[in-house]
């Protein structure tokens, strides 16, 4: 590095007056040194040009495969980056904000992860006035945003407060979900209708906020076919008009619903199936979550022989009730699991929402919650040019990530020994689980992934980790957007451009 003195001189003339003539000989090397430092400037200050050796060592090959595999009105953001040395083996536009889809989850779960540990449970409460030794007057099911609250797990729940000596509730059965700001998916692409991924958000759920209806077939043709909703409760009344008709055509049912004055749903069926095909089953997002936890947690009392004297309603917690029993949820790396592996975005929403309230405070909120996962986002090292945060489950077009920012919340969880286990875990693995499961399943990339996928009408994702074929252990992401009606042809630019990433051997560590 170069540097330059300067030293004034303690007898150099400071008056006008008293300096002496200057001679051309002085000017002439006054000039050259001027001449020198300019030169030496221009040296240091000009930019600077990338040369070939500052590329990423296999650039040449990605470019070969995305002009192989990608149409060109297709945007991609791609990074691969070796695990071990964090040096970048290739990327294609990797700040480029896409739409990521699903593996908006990645950053999610992440932030979770360290935000609230591995261990963290959410915690049902059951709350009573008035107990008389086992009758109790109201009680109260106060949620606090479980997001894996499913039957098994209401069940254990109900046979804790039977356990407890409970067998007569002399009041109502009121459903408490304040503890969040109850939200409904942001879908930008289509209606909300009545799909499970279109389920609303609450602090008090149940089986992802769905009720699965079942069909089977008559016992002949010409009959009624049977139907069953599971699980069973008073929140809604199933109505079928599906005809059984002869040979083993599939069923063709249409699902409509209502809701009634009282928050109570009508489900009707209508359609026909063959007397020797499968059962045929749908699952139908509720439209009140606490209202029907509540009438299944009823129909688990009523069950366990506990007379319930009132209904099921909605209502706040007073803080004279007492605390009867409280239900720990799994520990939340557990629930993370199920999460990444089969893409739930009900589960993503809620945990988003606890991250809201665990951080700044109840009620919870989807804002409060993304400003902890942008939060999380900038601790990684991601520029906000790179993001915009819409919602947590990657529904929203509004969302926006580049594959390095995925990268970078990857390479970070790597190395952050309190959650690593249990995120990568989450993920998919390469023909064996998940999301993953069907994809990539031939002998040769089987296992060799652990990554989540994201999908959406001209949106495809891909990011996780990888292992070369010469055993060196890469973190990548792909996210591929396209025009939404090609939507068909469109949708595996991702996987393929991963897949031919498998193939390439990544060179000496």
């Amino acid at each position: 590095m170069l540097s330059f003195n300067f030293k004034l001189s303690a007898t150099m003339p400071t008056n006008r007056a008293q300096r002496a003539p200057i001679s051309a000989k002085t000017l002439s090397r006054s000039a050259g040194v001027l001449r020198l430092l300019s030169t030496v400037a221009l040296l240091l200050f000009a930019p600077v040009a990338a040369s070939a050796s500052d590329a990423p060592p296999l650039n040449s090959r990605l470019d070969a495969i995305i002009k192989r595999e990608v149409p060109e009105n297709v945007s991609v953001s791609v990074q691969v980056i070796d695990l071990e040395t964090g040096r970048v083996l290739m990327e294609k536009d990797p700040d480029l904000a896409l739409t990521p889809a699903s593996t908006m989850k990645v950053l999610t779960t992440a932030a979770a992860l360290r935000s609230l540990s591995p261990d963290f449970t959410f915690v049902t409460e059951v709350l009573a006035d008035n107990v008389r030794g086992d009758s109790v007057g109201n009680i109260f099911l106060k949620g606090g945003g479980d997001p894996y609250m499913v039957s098994e797990e209401l069940f254990a729940l109900t046979r804790s407060v039977r356990d407890k000596g409970l067998t007569e509730i002399r009041g109502n059965i009121v459903v408490d979900d304040s503890y969040f700001i109850p939200g409904q998916p942001l879908d930008e692409n289509e209606k909300l209708g009545l799909r499970a991924y279109h389920a609303p958000y609450s602090a008090l759920s149940l089986n992802f906020n769905d009720i699965k209806i079942v069909v089977h077939p008559g016992p002949r043709a010409g009959e009624p076919a049977r139907f069953v909703a599971d699980p069973v409760s008073e929140y809604a009344v199933v109505k079928g008009n599906v005809k059984t008709v002869k040979g083993d055509k599939p069923a063709q049912v249409t699902i409509t619903k209502e809701t009634t004055d009282d928050g109570r749903e009508i489900i009707s069926l209508d359609g026909v199936i063959g007397e020797t095909s499968p059962t045929w089953n749908r699952y139908v997002n509720v439209a009140s979550p606490a209202l029907y936890t509540g009438e299944v947690f009823k129909e688990f009392l009523l069950r366990e022989g506990i007379r319930v004297a009132g209904r099921v309603v909605n209502g706040q917690t007073p803080p004279s009730a007492a605390l009867y029993h409280e239900h720990k949820s799994r520990p939340l790396g557990l629930i993370v699991y199920g999460l990444n592996k089969f893409s739930n975005n009900v589960m993503a929403e809620e945990i988003c929402l606890a991250l809201g309230a665990k951080i700044y405070g109840a009620p919870g909120t989807r804002e409060k919650g993304i400003a902890v996962i942008r939060k999380h986002l900038l601790d990684c090292g991601v520029p906000e040019s790179n993001f915009a945060l819409s919602e947590a489950s990657g529904l929203s077009r509004s969302n926006r990530l580049s594959a390095s920012a995925l990268v970078k919340v990857l390479l970070a969880a790597t190395r952050d020994f309190t959650y690593n286990a249990e995120f990568m875990a989450s993920f998919g693995v390469a023909g064996v689980d998940g999301t993953l499961k069907e994809k990539f399943a031939d002998a040769g990339a089987k296992r060799r992934l652990r990554a989540k996928t994201g999908t959406l009408r001209g949106v495809n994702a891909l990011a996780g980790y990888g292992i070369s074929p010469d055993r060196r252990v890469f973190v990548f992401a792909v996210i591929a957007n396209g025009a939404q009606k090609n939507a068909t042809s469109f949708i595996d630019h991702a996987d393929k451009i991963a897949r031919a990433i498998l193939d390439i051997p990544l060179g000496k560590r």
